[in-house]
């Protein structure tokens, strides 16, 4: 298989504490059939409209529905995930209030101001 066919990197793999913190976040909020695509997502790059944006695709682009599921904290959003068109899995996410930890070298383009 050549570079350019092969598959994005699993999102658990660039940023395992995100994933581990969605998982726990929507079981918790009683949505566990949606934690479960979580190990299956695949980490498509950030959005690129500009160098500070925090969305980051799971999914190609044509994926997107206009459906969001919010991770919050009582003082503030957290992480808001886009269904895909079938409501099945994410298709992105908005990275609002959360701390992503060191960009390993499978993200070398992440936002700068993206903790």
């Amino acid at each position: 298989m050549s570079e350019i066919e092969m598959e994005p990197p699993l999102l658990a793999d660039v940023y395992p504490a995100l994933v581990s913190f969605l998982d726990a976040a929507l079981v918790g909020d009683g949505e566990p059939l949606l934690a479960q695509t979580l190990v299956r997502l695949r980490f498509h790059g950030w959005c690129g409209c500009s160098l500070t944006c925090r969305y980051l695709r799971t999914a190609p682009t044509t994926r997107a529905a206009n459906a969001w599921f919010h991770v919050d904290d009582e003082d503030a959003p957290r992480v808001w995930l886009q269904l895909d068109q079938d409501h099945a899995s994410f298709a992105g996410m908005e990275i609002c209030e959360f701390d992503l930890g060191p960009a390993p070298a499978l993200d070398p383009d992440r936002p700068v101001d993206v903790l």
